[in-house]
C-alpha cells in the first residue's frame, strides 16, 4: 500500500507533476468516437503552483484557472487465486492512461473498499499503471491482459489524477482540441491541441499548458454530464471547466 490523498467530493492528492510541453501531434486512440473546447497555475519551468494571470490569446480568448488537488500514487493487494473476483472494469479508451471504469459491488476491491479509509478507496478514473511492478511502459490494453492472466497474489499500482479548474472566456475563438468520446462515462478525453486553436496560442503565450493531450474534461460549470453533453457546452461563450490530468507514462 502507498500514499495517497483523496477527497470525497473531487478526486484527490498525488506526486506533484510537472505540466508538459504542448503536443504537437495528436496520439492515436483505438476505436474513438471523434466530436468536432482566482488564478493560480503550475509553472512549466519549477512544477510549482504560482499566481497567473488570466491570458488573452491573440483572438481575444481568455483561460485562468488553478490546481484544485494533487493526485497521488498508490498500490494495493489482491488475491487473484480465490473463487472471489477482483471485480473491477477497465476502460482502454487512452493507450497511455488505464482507467478504472467501475468498481464492483461486490469482490475484493468492494470488501477493500469497505474497510479502507475515504482517501484510500479505489475509484471511477483511477488510472493502472503496473501489474505486480511491471507496466513502465505498457499500454492499457497490456496492463488489463496482465490483470486477466494473474494466479495467485497481485499487487495493482495506481495513479489518482491532479484535478485542475479551469474558467475559459471563448468569445468565439476556435479551442482547437481534438477530443475522444468516454463510452464509460469517463468524460471527454483530449486526443490532441491543434496547432491552429487558441489553447495552444494560451499554452504559448504562458508557456503552461492548460489543456493538453491525456486530459480528461469531466465536469462543464461543476456539473459531471454525459461526454456528448460536455461537447455541447464547449461550444458555448464561457463556462467552468475540471480537468483529470495524470502523469508522463513511466513517471508514476
Amino acid at each position: 500500500r502507498g500514499k495517497n490523498g483523496e477527497d470525497e467530493a473531487l478526486p484527490i492528492p498525488m506526486p506533484q507533476t510537472q505540466m508538459q510541453k504542448p503536443p504537437t501531434e495528436h496520439m492515436p486512440l483505438p476505436e474513438e468516437d471523434e466530436i468536432p473546447m482566482p488564478s493560480t497555475a503550475f509553472s512549466a519551468e519549477t512544477g510549482e503552483i504560482v499566481p497567473l494571470e488570466p491570458a488573452a490569446a491573440p483572438q481575444g480568448m481568455e483561460i485562468s484557472g488553478c490546481t484544485s488537488s494533487i493526485g497521488s500514487v498508490y498500490t494495493v493487494s489482491f488475491d487473484s487465486s480465490l473463487s472471489q473476483q477482483i471485480g473491477l472494469e477497465f476502460e482502454i479508451l487512452d493507450p497511455k492512461n488505464c482507467l478504472v471504469s467501475k468498481v464492483k459491488d461486490e469482490g475484493q476491491v468492494a470488501d477493500w473498499n469497505n474497510d479502507a479509509a475515504p482517501r484510500e478507496r479505489l475509484k471511477r478514473h483511477d488510472c493502472l499503471r503496473k501489474v505486480n511492478g511491471i507496466g513502465t511502459n505498457c499500454t492499457s490494453k497490456e496492463l488489463v491482459n496482465m490483470v486477466s492472466v494473474c494466479r495467485g497474489p497481485v499487487e495493482l499500482t495506481f495513479e489518482r489524477p491532479t484535478v485542475l479548474q479551469l474558467d475559459v472566456k471563448r468569445r468565439g475563438c476556435k479551442l482547437g482540441l481534438a477530443v475522444a468520446a468516454s463510452k464509460s462515462d469517463l468524460g471527454l478525453l483530449v486526443r490532441g491541441v491543434d496547432r491552429d486553436g487558441a489553447v495552444l496560442n494560451l499554452n504559448q503565450v504562458n508557456d503552461v499548458d492548460y489543456i493538453i493531450a491525456g486530459d480528461r474534461i469531466v465536469t462543464v460549470d461543476g456539473a459531471f454530464l454525459p461526454p456528448g453533453e460536455i461537447a455541447k457546452q464547449l461550444a458555448g461563450d464561457e463556462y467552468q471547466l475540471a480537468l483529470y490530468r495524470y502523469l508522463p507514462q513511466g513517471q508514476s
